[in-house]
């Protein structure tokens, strides 16, 4: 009985559905409460004796016992219920008539009348009436047959997580074969139909029931946008092992052709991957375009890992045109790389090759970036000598390759020393690091050195105060002045190459670094202080940090000397930007960021960025932001724009959710998206508009519109919109 049991339960209805859970936390919040009662059994879980309850009973030991009057049956938790049971103990055979009701606690099954052998574990119910509690789902079967161990069979089933009389959705086959032993189940005559529209129909398909996988057609994706017209993408999953699976997708572009794309991942006890590739004949663009991507990371020996990352597009207009979101539209670098990294006891050694594909056809052969063949790292721990001094290493050599230009090998080596002092009521820390690099060139101008090198060292002084004071209730407030000097002689350094060095980013924590510079072809010299200021408001209870405000300026002593460009006029300003930060938890839902860089020489705002976002329940988010950059190097990459982005409830079933993101500097937009979402007890549809400036060389705009349509326990259809709308509103979780 119990086994029987078990495997209605187990069928779970993912048989006829191939369904899963939703991951919402209530993804059933908007249905009404469950009709049917609790399931009470007689007989607790773990107890395997059978237990038989009823008004009356006649009992024959050696034959058919009867059980009459709300008689039921239970064994394990599980419960079987009938105006009148009959009992065979010698035979193992139990039947039931009248008002039968089979139930576990989450499959419950109601029938007029049915049988059970528990020893062969065969039997049938007629005109069953189910209903799956974990999944909200429900249906109908005209015969359940239970065919032997672990196979069942079910005639005219239907399947639907909606509610009783209103069948939005309804799956229907005309027969359901289970095979517990194998994994698999197959039906016959599979129809889908959402508002009385048929959406799928098959004639036969099969498909997995429990976690083994199995290959077939997955769920179509469809939309519209004006770079390719009508987009219509139907994957075929392909189970090929255990531990390796692919995906082929053929995806029809309206204008531009039939896409052929495929996925392929591997699962190694010590590795794993993905091969993406993709191949189009496209007609508007003229020419036969594809795609290749491929990663890999595994673990072949203790302590020992491989990264590898593959990327690479036929033409500069690929992603602009096939990728689909902003972030990829934008990409005008794909990187290349094998990394190999071993981790000892206190230290640690990465080899490295590296290259990039530029796809941005705008960028000039020399300012595109320099392969790395190979680039070998070593990085030792701080390790604590006698008298508290910490020491540690960096170590470098690189060989950069790029074709018909300056190339070479260099050395780079920095060892450093420091000693740190931390008190509760502040910190001192003096540091010295002697950093020497040398060069090997090739392909050098007549009369240049091929092996110039320098050598530098840097002494740094850090230190800070750390003042608190209470402010009633449970809050803190904190005052934390911090004071570091830096000092770096200045070195000659017009006759080194560039090969990945450039400027960094001036920010608050810039004011707190050894070097202006990213790379070691460049070491800044430096005679400067920097003065800083935090306050933070701190509820002492929960240590949640509710208001933060930092401000700093660099006091220079004397001229930088050492610019990027050879011969370039010193920097001889006295002091550096004014840089300040300030978040603020304004309330419960509230909170609040913006960051300001001001120079004061040429009373000019540089960098000024404002967030401010509210994040309140049931799902309400609302963005507001404002971004201004100038950048008096590089006049082309200037920006000043807005960002409003909203998700938010318009009553229980409806959403709405936007963006608009618009460029002062150039007067136009960058990305208008608006979309509404219904959602009943039973599924869930998102209809999102989107116009977004591309990166093609005329800048155009493309308009797509994406539809997508989730029937709760079963599947979605469509544009999977979680990711897109992840991306553009700051704080959106999708619950698909």
């Amino acid at each position: 009985m119990s086994t029987v049991l078990r495997t209605l339960s187990g069928f779970a209805l993912a048989a006829l559905a191939g369904a899963a859970a939703a991951s919402d936390p209530d993804p059933w919040a908007l249905c009404r409460p469950d009709p049917t009662p609790a399931h009470t059994p007689a007989s607790p879980a773990g107890d395997l004796s059978i237990h038989l309850i009823a008004d009356e009973a006649r009992v024959d030991r050696a034959g058919m016992s009867v059980f009459r009057g709300d008689a039921v049956l239970s064994r394990d938790g599980r419960s079987l219920f009938a105006d009148e049971l009959r009992f065979h103990e010698v035979r193992g055979y139990a039947e039931a008539e009248g008002n039968v009701v089979l139930d576990d606690g989450e499959l419950r099954m109601e029938s007029h009348q049915g049988h059970l052998y528990l020893e062969s574990q065969e039997g049938a119910f007629e005109s069953a009436v189910y209903r799956y509690r974990p999944m909200h789902a429900r249906g109908e079967a005209s015969e359940v047959l239970r065919l032997g161990p672990g196979q069942m069979r079910f005639t005219d089933a239907t399947y639907t997580t909606c509610e009783p009389d209103r069948d939005d959705w309804i799956l229907r086959a005309r027969r359901v074969d289970l095979d517990q032993e194998t994994g698999r189940g197959s039906a016959r005559n599979v129809s889908l139909r959402f508002k009385r529209v048929p959406l799928f129909y098959t004639p036969y398909i099969t498909f997995p029931i429990d976690d083994r996988r199995k290959s077939g057609f997955l769920y179509p994706e469809f939309g519209s946008s004006d770079e390719s017209g009508f987009d219509l993408a139907v994957p075929y999953y392909l189970n090929i092992a255990p531990h390796r699976d692919a995906t082929i997708t053929p995806r029809f572009l309206g204008d531009r052709g039939l896409l052929a794309g495929g996925e392929f991942r591997y699962l190694n006890p010590r590795s794993h991957g993905q091969v993406n590739l993709e191949y189009l004949d496209d007609r508007v663009y003229g020419e036969e375009r594809g795609a290749l991507s491929f990663t890999h990371r595994g673990n072949p020996f203790e302590r020992t890992t491989v990264d590898v990352s593959v990327n690479t597009v036929s033409d500069a207009e690929y992603l602009s045109d096939l990728g689909g979101t902003l972030d990829l539209s934008s990409t005008t670098h794909l990187e290349n790389r094998a990394d190999l990294r071993y981790r000892g006891e206190n230290w640690s050694l990465l080899t490295r090759l590296q290259g990039y594909q530029t796809v941005d056809p705008a960028i000039p052969s020399e300012s595109r970036p320099y392969q790395r063949l190979p680039q070998v790292l070593l990085r030792t721990d701080p390790t604590t000598m006698p008298g508290g001094l910490e020491t540690d290493l960096r170590a470098e050599w690189v060989a950069f390759e790029r074709s018909d230009t300056l190339t070479g090998q260099r050395l780079d080596l920095m060892p450093a020393v420091r000693l740190p002092m931390r008190r509760a009521y502040g910190f001192l820390e003096p540091q010295i690091k002697y950093r020497y690099t040398g060069y090997q060139l090739s392909d050098t101008e007549p009369g240049q050195d091929t092996t110039p090198d320098r050598a530098v060292p840097i002494v740094s002084l850090d230190s800070g105060l750390f003042f608190d004071r209470p402010m009633g209730g449970e809050r803190m407030q904190t005052l934390e002045p911090r004071l570091y000097y830096l000092y770096v002689p200045h070195r000659d350094q017009d006759e080194l190459p560039l090969f990945d060095t450039g400027r960094v980013d001036f920010s608050f924590d810039q004011l707190f670094r050894d070097t202006r510079f990213t790379g070691a072809d460049r070491v800044g010299d430096a005679n400067q202080l920097t003065l800083a200021l935090t306050s933070r408001v701190i509820n002492m209870q929960s240590g949640e940090e509710r208001f933060r405000v930092s401000g700093g300026q660099i006091l220079y002593f004397d001229d930088r000397r050492v610019t990027l460009a050879p011969g370039a006029d010193p920097d001889t300003r006295g002091s550096s930007s004014l840089v300040a930060e300030a978040a603020l938890r304004m309330a419960r839902h509230w909170y609040t960021s913006t960051a300001v860089q001001w120079d004061p020489h040429r009373e000019q705002t540089e960098l000024a960025t404002a967030q401010l976002q509210y994040r309140g329940p049931g799902r309400r988010i609302a963005n507001l932001g404002y971004r201004l950059r100038e950048d008096p190097l590089r006049p082309d990459r200037d920006l000043e724009q807005v960002d409003v982005s909203a998700a938010w409830p318009l009553s229980t079933r409806w959403d709405a959710v936007g963006r608009y993101n618009y460029s002062l500097r150039d007067n136009r937009d960058v990305e208008i998206l608006a979309g509404l979402e219904y959602e009943s007890c039973c599924w869930r549809a998102r209809v999102v508009a989107r116009r977004y400036l591309t990166t093609s060389e005329d800048r155009e705009y493309n308009n797509a519109i994406h539809f997508q349509l989730i029937l709760k326990g079963l599947a979605g259809l469509g544009t999977n919109l979680g990711d897109l709308l992840g991306e553009s509103i700051r704080g959106f979780e999708s619950h698909d």
